[in-house]
């Protein structure tokens, strides 16, 4: 065996190894966070809609359907500057259902931009005690504000929800695969990131960073607040449990998808040094594989195969947990998916150019 063929192995092998240790995590120290407060809280829901006016009919309507005291819920959705029909599909809901708020951004309000600012915004106008935020492109289950109460205890200033894509097995799959990762994570006690389609924040834990206005801006804006809030020493919760899972619809061409996941990789690259490594050896490994099935099919196709099923059985341990139906041949054929987005997502990223989101360039 010659040295080339030693290091592919030992770097595919410490992919491997990882996808092990998620396993043993997920099984032997996995959390679960059942709280119960006294009285309900108030709650705010915060929705920033841009050109959505294919998805924001069946969001606003998971949220009608809350299985939540309709006093102490709050409905606010941020229309920012919309080119299509959203504003006036919210208007229409608004109309039948008045204790829907609808607000029109056209300001930006201190450092907030984007998304931020529409949050911003709506965030000031909330009265409730806890701030729950989707995206306008994700129906939620009508057990959602109940489940995300669950996280909510002592010194918690964060909850995140689990959410899985619409239809497409490979985007969907996808995404089990990396909340469970971030749920192993969590439960190993390095807190990743919040998640700003399925998300509670204290009111609380909001104010004390000054809200989206008073920090930094990013385009990973979830990912800003997890770190200012963890700053002031409140905690992050993650939970995996199926009252909770919400569903949001799948990047509708290969273009949009690579904008999403370069948008991510900008704030990944911020992360805890552990956390990158993890993700950098997942990275490698499909160039390295590549490499070695070039050099020694033989290593190559012995290494592919044990990585393929490892991860599979990762991945469909998260999905029984949260009672999700999957195809063992799906997540087995998700290694090849993967690989290609892998690939593809690392050469976009080294390109010249500026993410372009909801038609806006950053």
């Amino acid at each position: 065996m010659n040295a080339v063929v030693l290091i592919l192995i030992i770097v595919c092998g410490l992919a491997i190894c990882t996808d092990v240790l998620l396993i043993y995590i997920f099984v032997f120290h996995f959390k679960s966070f059942h709280y119960k407060s006294q009285q309900l809280p108030t709650v705010s829901i915060l929705v920033a809609a841009r050109n959505e006016e294919n998805n924001i009919g069946r969001c606003i309507k998971s949220l009608l359907a809350l299985d939540y005291p309709r006093e102490k819920l709050e409905i606010f959705i941020g229309d920012d500057q919309s080119t299509d029909d959203t504003n006036q599909i919210v208007k229409k809901l608004v109309a039948q259902h008045p204790w829907i708020m609808l607000h029109t951004i056209t300001k930006n309000m201190g450092l907030a931009k984007g998304k931020a600012n529409v949050l911003a915004h709506l965030a000031k106008e909330a009265k409730g005690d806890l701030f729950l935020i989707t995206d306008a492109d994700v129906e939620v289950p009508k057990t959602w504000i109940t489940g995300m109460l669950g996280g909510v205890g002592p010194g918690v200033g964060i909850v995140n929800g689990f959410t899985r894509v619409s239809g497409h097995s490979g985007q969907n799959i996808d995404w089990i695969f990396a909340l469970g990762m971030m749920k192993a994570l969590h439960d190993s006690g390095k807190s990743v990131t919040a998640m700003g389609n399925n998300m509670l924040i204290t009111r609380e834990a909001y104010e004390a960073v000054g809200g989206y206005e008073s920090i930094p801006f990013s385009i990973t804006e979830d990912f800003e607040l997890f770190k200012q809030v963890s700053a002031k020493g409140f905690k992050t919760v993650q939970l995996l449990q199926q009252n909770v899972v919400a569903k949001t619809q799948p990047q509708p061409s290969l273009s949009n998808l690579l904008q999403q996941r370069k948008r991510w990789m900008k704030g990944a690259v911020q992360l805890p040094g552990l956390i990158v490594s993890i993700l950098i050896i997942q990275a490698i490994y499909y160039p390295s594989i590549i490499a070695l099935f070039a050099i020694s099919p033989e290593y190559g196709s012995l290494i592919f195969a044990s990585k393929m099923l490892i991860q599979a059985i990762f991945i469909l341990l998260v999905a029984i947990k949260l009672k999700l139906r999957i195809s063992f041949l799906h997540v087995l054929l998700f290694e090849f998916y993967s690989a290609f987005i892998a690939i593809s997502s690392g050469l976009f990223y080294l390109l010249p150019f500026k993410i372009n989101w909801k038609g806006r360039k950053y």
